[in-house]
């Protein structure tokens, strides 16, 4: 379980929210939706340990990420995926490149495995590309999906995503909903932020907590959202 208590975060001086608690259970999926600049992408850095708050603590399966040991919070970190928004910096990379590095973080994988696994994920995602196919040459929708098949690679224990269902685009929205509604029924923790719950969506989850600007909807674990 992640759990955050009294966060608060300042942002040139100015606050930007404070006093928000979250808790979210090992397998589901949670999305928090927010306008822009109420500070979604902040927020999930801040859950994985990325940024220290200036208010308040995350707790990981019982430990602080911020008041605990330097250890624990790197072998957190090593335990998420994450996919950001932006892919500026994931642009000058290969698809074998984001695998390929994924795959350190797995272990020691032999080539023909390490094969076989990319290429299921990237069956999960709806996408054939070649290995050596650099990022630039994608479209969004492309860039998005292949960056979660190679952050699924890591077998995460909880997976952040900023925006992926508005970079993959609407018609895959109810099938990377399913996907993720599976991931939940193996336990994974998934936290995504979206700046609104996709319509295909509406049905499976919750009328939304409140929490400083933001909604957070549960999505339930079984089910399809097709």
């Amino acid at each position: 379980m992640i759990e955050a208590f009294r966060l608060g975060v300042r942002v040139r001086g100015a606050t930007l929210w404070d006093g928000l608690d979250f808790a979210f259970e090992e397998g589901s999926v949670s999305v928090i939706v927010g306008p822009p600049s109420s500070g979604k992408t902040v927020l999930l850095s801040v859950l994985r340990g990325e940024r220290r708050p200036d208010a308040g603590d995350v707790l990981a399966f019982g430990e602080s990420l911020f008041r605990g040991s330097e250890s624990f919070l790197r072998a957190f970190r090593a335990s998420c995926g994450f996919v950001p928004e932006r892919f500026d910096a994931e642009a000058r990379q290969t698809v074998n490149g984001l695998f390929e590095r994924s795959a350190m973080v797995v272990g020691n994988l032999p080539p023909g495995e390490r094969k076989d696994r990319r290429e299921r994920l990237l069956s999960m995602v709806e996408l054939s590309v070649a290995g050596d196919a650099p990022l630039s040459d994608l479209s969004m929708s492309e860039r998005a999906r292949v960056t979660l098949a190679a952050e699924l690679m890591r077998s995460p224990r909880v997976l952040f995503a900023d925006g992926i269902v508005h970079s993959a685009g609407e018609p895959f929205a109810g099938r990377i909903g399913s996907l993720f509604r599976a991931l939940a029924r193996a336990g994974i923790i998934v936290l995504l932020a979206e700046r609104r719950l996709p319509a295909r969506w509406t049905a499976f989850a919750g009328p939304g907590k409140p929490a400083g600007p933001f909604l957070v909807h549960r999505m339930p674990a079984k089910g399809g959202v097709d």
